[in-house]
């Protein structure tokens, strides 16, 4: 029997190894069809897997005539360093649940189609503050269901949800669940409400005002283009139009705080002035910290090599140089273009020589990444407006392309 028992478990392990690598390949999401969650849900707690059940929580079958009824997927968000135990916990036990897993950050087999599912600092946001359902495995707490689901909602699902879309974009009148009587009853638990007229234009609106919209810059890179995306995006970037046109000859680096020290720091922001004139610099305090981290991509801010956020510490804003210098990388033009489709300037590729000159000459166990910088002007007026909030458009006034 215990000869039986190995060889079925290798067997498990070989078809998890392979599972995952093809998850990897295909950067998507690694999928288990799963039994018996209660004990699942028990060994990922001894073994201090920081997880969490994403949504419909209530709907998770706990017990077998569940599991043979239930119509669908679980999906999990789980810390990164933490993955690869849950994973191998998840494959010893096959079943009929269907189990998604994604990581904080997006690590290659637990994304999704290579983007992370959650903006970073939201999916920390929801493991730190997760709530231990009475069933016995964790949630979000109830402020962070409710806004983790109309994020999912608003962006993922878009016009499938059935809800009305407020734009130039139709929506489902049938969908599989009842999606909006979902986030109503979130809303309530949380203290908020959502209206039954609710458009997804302004459930957006209303994500935007609590820090939980998606950034502009991601709605341009999401895997996923549905048509109340594309019309989302073309509606948010006509509303800024007029800072997008102050802004072409600007340009945003922001060091991060793997650049701690001054001497490092003075290293970036001379690097910087050899292709830039910088017009300003901010150190950001902890409300502009934490708009950077929820409104703009911005390398995600979470690394796997530490617990908790990068933190953005200063901001330089500069003027682009009228005419661009040579590459400052080595890469065909066929590379740049995949590698960098919404770049508008190439001297921003300095940002990668920075990083490799410091790593140089403070090198630690891992690579630090130092800096992010914007593609291009829609990103700069994004950044900017974390950055000064209300007053971006008097900074551009006075800072930016006059036409």
């Amino acid at each position: 029997m215990h000869l039986l028992d190995s060889a079925k478990t290798a067997l498990t392990k070989l078809a998890f190894n392979t599972r995952h690598a093809h998850a990897r390949l295909k950067q998507g999401t690694v999928r288990f069809k799963t039994t018996d969650l209660v004990n699942f849900y028990h060994e990922m707690e001894a073994a201090g897997v920081i997880y969490v059940v994403l949504r419909w929580a209530d709907d998770v079958p706990l017990n077998l005539v569940d599991e043979l009824s239930n119509e669908y997927d679980v999906d999990h968000l789980i810390a990164d360093s933490q993955i690869k135990i849950a994973l191998n916990l998840a494959a010893v036990r096959p079943g009929k649940v269907k189990c998604d897993y994604y990581s904080a950050s997006g690590q290659s087999g637990t994304s999704y189609n290579g983007m992370p599912y959650y903006m970073p600092a939201h999916a920390q946001r929801i493991l730190d503050r997760r709530t231990k359902d009475p069933r016995g495995f964790y949630r979000p707490c109830p402020e962070d269901e409710f806004f983790a689901l109309a994020y999912h909602l608003c962006y993922h699902k878009g016009h499938r949800c059935g809800i009305p879309t407020g734009l130039d974009a139709p929506h489902d009148a049938s969908p599989p669940r009842n999606y909006l009587a979902g986030l109503q009853g979130l809303a309530r638990t949380a203290g908020h409400s959502i209206k039954d007229t609710t458009t997804l234009i302004e459930l957006h609106d209303f994500l935007r005002q609590n820090g939980w919209s998606m950034s502009q810059d991601l709605m341009l890179r999401w895997p996923d283009q549905h048509p109340f995306l594309t019309a989302l995006f073309e509606h948010e970037r006509a509303a800024c139009a007029q800072d997008v046109v102050a802004a072409q000859d600007l340009t945003v680096f922001v060091l991060r705080d793997d650049c701690d020290t001054h001497e490092l720091q003075t290293i970036a922001r001379k690097m910087i002035s050899e292709r830039f004139t910088i017009v300003d610099e901010v150190a950001l305090d902890t409300t502009a910290r934490s708009r950077v981290m929820s409104q703009t991509r911005g390398g995600n801010w979470i690394e796997k090599y530490r617990p908790e956020p990068v933190q953005p510490i200063i901001a330089i804003i500069c003027r682009d140089a009228a005419e661009q210098g040579p590459l400052p990388i080595a890469m065909s033009a066929a590379k740049l273009a995949k590698r960098y489709p919404h770049l508008k300037k190439t001297d921003v590729l300095m940002k990668r020589v920075i990083r490799d000159h410091i790593n140089l000459v403070a090198p630690l166990a891992h690579d630090r990444v130092v800096l992010h910088a914007t593609d291009n002007p829609l990103e700069t007026v994004e950044t900017l407006r974390a950055i000064f909030g209300e007053d971006a458009s008097a900074f551009l006034a006075i800072h930016g392309h006059s036409s």
